[in-house]
């Protein structure tokens, strides 16, 4: 019986990718992950909300209707 290999789920290689950014410019808002990703809003969202849930990304409050995603406690170098 041959081994098989668990290829990542387009969206653990989305959270990687990330984690991998917010680590490179430091803290940005949903928005700002949006432009350097070229994913639209919804996808971003969706990987914030996931990421944050596990501690790998934190959110900050900077106006009413917007938050700072930072690299959370929990994450690390995936």
């Amino acid at each position: 019986m041959k081994p098989t290999i668990k290829q990542p789920s387009s969206s653990q290689s989305f959270d990687r990718r990330m984690i991998l950014l917010l680590k490179r410019n430091g803290a940005l808002t949903i928005e700002g992950l949006t432009h350097l990703t070229g994913i639209e809003w919804g996808q971003v969202f969706q990987s914030v909300d996931r990421l944050s849930r596990t501690g790998k990304v934190s959110l900050t409050a900077v106006y009413p209707s917007e938050y700072r995603v930072s690299v959370g406690r929990l994450a690390k170098v995936i």
